[in-house]
Parts: structure tokens; C-alpha cells; sequence
């Protein structure tokens, strides 16, 4: 009986991972990954991806680094009904000083099955930041994930394990069908570490630490919240995500005004956004009535991607029956494509100017 769970949920993980990175190529105008490659064939991993959209991140990670990973999740969304599909998706909660005091101890069995996933060369995923946001930048990181990967190492030295900086970088932190780039870096071999840190663990701590957040950095377009930084940051847009990873962080870097998109929309954009927002009027309305519960705009690129999945096809499901009703099977499919077609060119025309 265990055993049939296991596998129900395995194959829910896998189900979903694939749905997901199908979506991934409608979600996005153009979704780049760049060095897959560097990602160890050997050992365990510890991915650290920055966090910039909430519940977004760790499923674009999931669904494009080919490795089946377990994720630290905050604890407070462990509650019904969404243990069973928090367990499938192979999440370990983690508890925090806003969850209560008393509660911290319970971290302490996370991270013993964090050690014995990582003995048994399974891979999880750490949010090194501590938090998300909404930001270009890179927060401070913390020890965190070293200290998981050399802890883990002390125990069992046999091992093979590895620090995989992650860098997501998004053309628009809130309007679905922009440009997305996710940079795997060089990995860090933890074992290399594992006798300064039994001599000296706070400075061999500080030291993985410190080039992991080096390595992160290198990951992401604009990594630094310099004085420049609002500058910079006006220099992301979707004519310029269309660039080169490396010559546009180095653009950016030199504060390139060519990159900038002075261009806004004419009038005849303006009157063809609201038609085709016509033909999907009902689900666009749903969302922006999901999206007023959420204060924090970090979650807003988060829930148009999760509700989106779920309520588009069935508006389009809708559009289709009802059109083979009045017409026929032919003309119902070509009525549901057009809507379909309408929706991308509505969001094109958003995302065209910022």
C-alpha cells in the first residue's frame, strides 16, 4: 500500500513536471536556458537559485534542470488541502522566527533528511536570499545551503556533493509572455571544503558562502544594488531581454542607453489591446480579481502563471463547445484559435513597450 502511494506520487511529479515545462514555452515569449551543462553528473546537488517571484522560481528550476529535486518551503503553507500535492512535489518545510519560537526545533528534522537525501545522491533546492522579492538585484545569501552540504559531508564523507548557483532572470517581474533567462553557473564542489570547516566552520562557512554568492551573481543580468541600480534597471525591457545573456549584463553593467525602449504605444495599439481583450475578457477578469487578495506584487507573475494554467484551456474549452453547438467542429476550432491567437497578440502588446 505504501509503496503504490510512492509511486502515485512519483508519477504526479513527473506529470507535472512535464506539463509545466510544455507551459513554459506559452508562458514565456522566448524561455532561454543557458549551462544545463555545468550541472554535475555525479553526487548530489544543492541548488540555489535567487528568488524574485515566489512560488515561480522553484517550479521554473524543477521543470528545466532535468534533475528530480526536493525544495526547503516555508512552513506556513503546509496545511490542508495541500499536504498531499506538497508531499508529491517532494517539499521539507522550513521554520522561521515570524512562525514562533517553539516551532525552530522542528528544522532540525528537515535538515537530518536533508543530510540523508543528499548520502543517497538525491538533489533539493535551497532559496539562499532567506526571502523574495521583486528586485533585479541579489540579496545577501545566507550559510544556509553550505552549511546543509557540509553538515551533510561531516556525516557521511563518502559522498559527493555540490553547491549549483542559479541565476532567473526575468524580463518583467508581473507580465506573463516576456523574455526569461536562467543561467545555471559553475557548481562548487563542497569537498573541497569539508576539512577547513571540521578545523574552522564559521570561516569555512564564510568562505563557501562568499563565492557562492560570487557565482550567483555572475548568473544574473543585474547583480548589484549600486547607485546606478534604477538607472540599470530601466535598461531591461523586452527589446533588450532579446540580447545575449553575457553582452547584455555587460551593457547593462556600462549603463548603455541604447538599450533603453523610449517607444510607447499609438492609438491604434491602445484600441487593439482593448479589442482583443474582448475575447478573453472573463478569465483576464478572474485573474485581476485573484490577484487583488495578494498585497505583495511578487506574487502576481506567480498566480497568472498558476491560475492561468488552470483557467485558460477551460475558457477555451468553453469557447469550443459552445461553438460546435451553434456551427460545427471545423469552425469551433477555428473560433478557439482565434481567441487563442488573441490573447498572445494582447499580451504582446503589453509587454512590447516596458
Amino acid at each position: 500500500m505504501f509503496k503504490s502511494k510512492k509511486k502515485v506520487k512519483k508519477r504526479f511529479y513527473n506529470f507535472i513536471r512535464f506539463i509545466l515545462t510544455f507551459y513554459n514555452n506559452f508562458f514565456f515569449k522566448k524561455l532561454t536556458i543557458l549551462g544545463k551543462g555545468k550541472i554535475p553528473k555525479d553526487g548530489a546537488i544543492i541548488f540555489s537559485p535567487n528568488h524574485q517571484s515566489a512560488l515561480l522560481d522553484p517550479l521554473l528550476v524543477g521543470s528545466t534542470c532535468g534533475k528530480r529535486l526536493y525544495s526547503l518551503t516555508r512552513s506556513d503553507v503546509f496545511r490542508k488541502p495541500f499536504l498531499w500535492i506538497l508531499d508529491a512535489m517532494q517539499t521539507l518545510p522550513v521554520y522561521r522566527i515570524r512562525d514562533g519560537y517553539e516551532k525552530l526545533h522542528l528544522n532540525n528534522k528537515t535538515f537530518e533528511k536533508c543530510y540523508d537525501l543528499l548520502k543517497t545522491k538525491k538533489h533539493i533546492m535551497v532559496f539562499s536570499e532567506g526571502k523574495h522579492h521583486d528586485e533585479y538585484y541579489l540579496l545577501p545569501i545566507s550559510k544556509g545551503s553550505s552549511r546543509i552540504g557540509l553538515e551533510s559531508l561531516k556525516k557521511f564523507p563518502k559522498t559527493k556533493i555540490y553547491l549549483q548557483p542559479v541565476g532567473i532572470n526575468y524580463g518583467s517581474h508581473i507580465h506573463p509572455y516576456h523574455n526569461c533567462t536562467i543561467v545555471y553557473g559553475d557548481a562548487i564542489k563542497l569537498n573541497e571544503f569539508i576539512n577547513l570547516y571540521e578545523k574552522k566552520p564559521v570561516k569555512a562557512l564564510n568562505k563557501v558562502r562568499l563565492k557562492l554568492e560570487n557565482e550567483m551573481k555572475k548568473c544574473l543580468w543585474l547583480p548589484d544594488h549600486t547607485r546606478e541600480y534604477n538607472i540599470q534597471k530601466d535598461l531591461i525591457n523586452f527589446k533588450s531581454t532579446k540580447t545575449e545573456f553575457k553582452v547584455l549584463k555587460r551593457k547593462i553593467s556600462l549603463k548603455d542607453n541604447k538599450l533603453k525602449n523610449n517607444s510607447s504605444k499609438t492609438v491604434i495599439e491602445k484600441i487593439a489591446f482593448r479589442f482583443f481583450s474582448i475575447f478573453n475578457l472573463i478569465p483576464l477578469k478572474l485573474i485581476n480579481i485573484i490577484l487583488k487578495k495578494f498585497d505583495e506584487r511578487v506574487f502576481h507573475l506567480s498566480v497568472k502563471y498558476l491560475v492561468g494554467i488552470l483557467i485558460f484551456p477551460l475558457w477555451w474549452a468553453i469557447v469550443f463547445l459552445i461553438s460546435v453547438y451553434f456551427f460545427n467542429i471545423v469552425i469551433g476550432f477555428l473560433i478557439t484559435l482565434i481567441v487563442i491567437l488573441l490573447l498572445f497578440l494582447r499580451q504582446f502588446l503589453i509587454i512590447k513597450h516596458r
